[in-house]
Formats: C-alpha cells, structure tokens, sequence
C-alpha cells in the first residue's frame, strides 16, 4: 500500500536539482504542496507554477530557492522552524503529526516507547501520514524520526531500534 511518502520503494522518483543562491549548496526539487504546507500565506502565489528547492545546508539562511533565483526565502518565511538548520527551536520530527525531537526524547525515556507509531499514538489520536505536502523536503521523516529514538536509547545504554526500510508511516 502507498503510504503517501516519498522515500518508498512504491514511489520512485527522478530527483532534479539546483544550486542556492546563498551558499551554493545542492538542493532538490520540492513538490508545491509541500511548499505552500510550509511557506507563510503571503507568498503562495509567488511560487504558482514555478521549480522551487529546499537548500539542504545547515547553516545557510535559506530555505526555499528558484532555479532561475528569482525567488529566495530566508527561514523567517516559513510557518515552522527546518528540522535540520542551526538553532532550529523546537526541532520538529515529525511534521504530519506535530512531534518534536522533545516529545520523542521524552517518549523513548519515560514511556519506554520506540516506534514511530507508539510515540505518535502517545500524543495523538490517530496517525497522519501526508509526507508528501508537509514536510517540508516532500520526504518522509522515517530516517531522522528513529535517528532520534537510538540516539537516546543509546544515551541510556540501551540497543538501538532497527530502522525500517521505506517509510513507517
């Protein structure tokens, strides 16, 4: 069954790149959805029926670019923080259901929780699973999200989990 994401092996891909006007790193090219899930309301229209990337540095100020680098936008566009950029506060694990690397964290150590499921299921009535149009690089979080859950069982010297193949949710 198709989950929707798109790191399954369901749902191959040609990934198409460019570089940032900022820094130059490689991004990839990001669906629209995906896009307009993150960007604040006032720009959605800027983006209509363009190739927007997500720069993938760390550092760098930017999260969304053109090719043609007409458009850029800084982290301040957006609606929430990018998981993997410096200072990002909170860091968000999960952005179909709103978990943090936090609430992660505080799953895998007080509730001896360490599975995708079982921890959204802690703080949420159901599970989401819409990768595609909200996280933020039309990717699945399966990879970062269990990143999370070893490295604080490791923290606890405890076994790491094994990360399943494809997406989780």
């Amino acid at each position: 069954m198709d989950c929707g994401c798109t790191n399954c092996t369901c749902d191959e891909k040609e990934i198409i790149t460019s570089s940032c006007p900022e820094c130059g790193s490689t991004g990839n090219l990001i669906p629209e959805k995906a896009v307009k899930a993150n960007l604040n309301k006032e720009f959605y229209s800027s983006i209509d029926n363009k190739d927007i990337y997500l720069c993938p540095d760390e550092n760098c100020k930017t999260s969304y670019y053109s090719k043609d680098y007409s458009l850029k936008f800084d982290l301040s566009d957006l609606k929430r923080p990018l998981w993997y950029k410096i200072n990002s506060d909170p860091v968000i694990a999960c952005y179909c259901n709103n978990i943090t690397e936090e609430q992660v964290v505080d799953a895998v150590k007080k509730h001896d929780l360490k599975t995708w499921q079982d921890i959204v299921l802690h703080y949420q009535e159901k599970t989401l699973c819409i990768c595609k149009k909200l996280n933020p690089s039309g990717e699945c979080c399966t990879d970062f999200f269990y990143s999370i859950i070893n490295k604080t069982l490791l923290t606890l010297d405890r076994e790491p989990v094994s990360i399943p193949g494809g997406c989780t949710c």
